[in-house]
Order: C-alpha cells, then structure tokens, then sequence
C-alpha cells in the first residue's frame, strides 16, 4: 500500500505533467487543470487503496470506492480532507484499523469544498482542527483575535480586487488553486517570523499572517509566493524537482537556516514569481507614483533572491526532468 512518495499523491492513474502546464507565467486555465488533476488523483488513489483493503475490511473497501468514485466524477474536497488521506495511508501502513476507520469516517463525512474563496482566522471553530493538524506537523502557528482577523480580510479582498483588475491571469490561477486562507500568527515570543505558509498535504490551502502584510503590494506579492508552492506541489505529482537527499543542507536565500535542495528549489522560483508579479503590476495603469515605485523596489529585491538561489541550485542541485523544464522555463522569463 505505497501511495505516497516525495510528498505527492500516488495513484493508478498519474502520468508526467504536459509539459504545456510547465510554463511560467500565470494562468487561470492551468490551475483549474492541476486543481482538477489533485482531486481526481486523490480518488485514483483512494481507490488503489479499496482494492488492497479487500481481504482486510470489505466495509472498508466499499466506502473508500464510494469517495474515490464521487472525486473522479468532479467533487470537490477542502484542504482538511487531503490531510486525513495522509493520516489513512499511515494507519493502515502501521496496522492501526481503529484510527483508520475513524480517518475514513472523517473523509466521508466532510462537507463539499464551499465554491467561494474561504477566509477566516486560527480561533475560529471553522480554522482550528486545521491549524491544530500544522501544529502537529510542527509548524509554529498562533491563533488571532477577532478584530485583527477583520481588519486584514478587508485589506485581502482589496488585494485579490487589485490583482482580478491589473494581473487577471495571476488572480484566476491563485484562485483556481487556493480555496480556503486562514489567517494566523507566530507564538508570543516566539523569535521565528512567520510570513505565510502552504503545505503539500492540505492542497487548497494559504496561511498568511496578517502583521506582516499591511498594504495591497505586500499581499499581492505574498499570495504570489504561497501559490507559487502550492502550483510546484500540483506540477510534481508524478515526479519530485530534485533528487538531492533531504539530508543535505544548503544556503537558502529566503530562510536563515540552512534548507534541503527541493527548499532552495521553491524558495528560488516562488522568488521568481514574486518578480513577474511586481513587475507586471508595476506596468499596469492601477498603481500610483508611489505604489509603481514600491512595486519595483520589491521586483529587485525578488530578483536578488532569485540570483542568489539559482546560483545554489547550478552548483549543487541533482534536478529531475520536471525540474530542469520548469526551472528553465523561469530562467528565459528572468532572463528576457
């Protein structure tokens, strides 16, 4: 029952990404593809799982066909629910028929993914049982209170109703990809400085915190950059970026602390992104003086980030196939 390798889903059906969704300039149409792609591999997967379940629990069986086939026939699941897939393909791995079928009864049971964007915050009852499920993943997360929770979501809706005007095809692939945002807070004292966060087992979901993006620029250009992982995690469902062990550490040009390759991997092209964005927003007719300036000065830092993180990865990264064309495809952008 091997149904995840190198943080992707594994299923009966998954094949190497066209390479005409490998491009790298934003498009609405490809993240409904990979969004599709996700959901229906999930199912692939869900349903490879029925069939080694049969000599154990015919019941069990029987109701994982019965999600697979509703996700192969076009539903769709929020975050949560990709989550609780990994957490059944552990139990059942470790023989734990008790967790399982509690997971599984969890998975059957979730509601459809709402089809407007989800925004809410770490305590709100909606959030929490996500966020309790990062921290457990060890990631350093806080909740937020009510009132600065409202004051952010407002200037996010400016931020997306900026982007739908000046970058549409960036607005409609982020939107394609990302279904539920929760905002969040690093720990009181903590000296850890969260900026946002996505994770390869909740497809469909963005943290940001709300301290550390104020005005439409700043999120505009952090929404880029947490998509920009999740759009990796959606081309790499079949094969990783690289092949460098996780063991092996190296400098990071986002992140203090030293990172493994696949990190340096997305560190540089989300920085990459983060430069289309600023640049092309920057060139639209929607900024002020102002804005336009601010816009470049956050493009050239990108680009610096860029540099310093593709200068790693020539010198000591062991990339796939996918992962020579989809950086190579942001290398001629940056380039041109």
């Amino acid at each position: 029952m091997e149904h995840i390798a190198n943080g992707s889903l594994e299923g009966r059906t998954v094949d190497k990404p066209d390479q005409g969704i490998e491009t790298f300039e934003p498009s609405g149409a490809r993240g409904a593809l990979l969004d599709s792609r996700i959901h229906f591999e999930l199912g692939a997967s869900l349903g490879h799982l029925a069939d080694a379940l049969v000599p154990i629990s015919e019941d069990m069986s029987a109701s994982l066909l019965e999600v697979a086939h509703q996700l192969e026939n076009n539903a769709r699941v929020p975050p949560i629910v990709f989550r609780r897939y990994y957490q059944l393909v552990e139990a059942l791995l470790e023989q734990d028929q008790k967790s399982a079928e509690a997971l599984l009864d969890s998975i059957k049971n979730s509601k459809p993914r709402p089809q407007r964007l989800s925004i809410t915050h770490y305590g709100h009852p909606h959030a929490d049982q996500v966020c309790l499920d990062l921290t457990q993943e060890g990631l350093r997360i806080a909740p937020i209170s009510e009132e600065s929770a409202a004051g952010f979501e407002e200037q996010l809706r400016l931020a997306l109703s900026l982007m739908e005007e000046a970058l549409p095809q960036l607005h409609a692939e982020i939107t394609a990809i990302v279904h539920e945002i929760i905002l969040v807070q690093e720990p009181p004292g903590d000296k850890f400085e969260f900026h946002g966060a996505s994770h390869y087992q909740f497809w469909g979901l963005l943290l940001l915190n709300p301290k550390h993006h104020r005005a439409p620029l700043e999120i505009i250009e952090v929404l880029a950059h947490e998509a920009s992982h999740s759009l990796l995690f959606g081309l790499t469902i079949a094969e990783p970026l690289v092949r460098n062990p996780d063991t092996d550490l190296f400098t990071s040009p986002l992140r203090l602390d030293k990172r493994p390759m696949d990190g340096i991997y997305h560190a540089t092209y989300v920085s990459a992104r983060m430069c289309w964005a600023m640049e092309a927003i920057a060139s639209s007719d929607k900024l002020s003086a102002d804005e336009r300036l601010q816009a470049l000065n956050l493009a050239k830092i990108d680009r610096e980030n860029y540099e310093a993180g593709l200068d790693v990865i020539l010198k000591h990264a062991d990339l796939t196939d996918s992962g020579t064309r989809i950086l190579s495809r942001a290398r001629e952008w940056m380039a041109s």
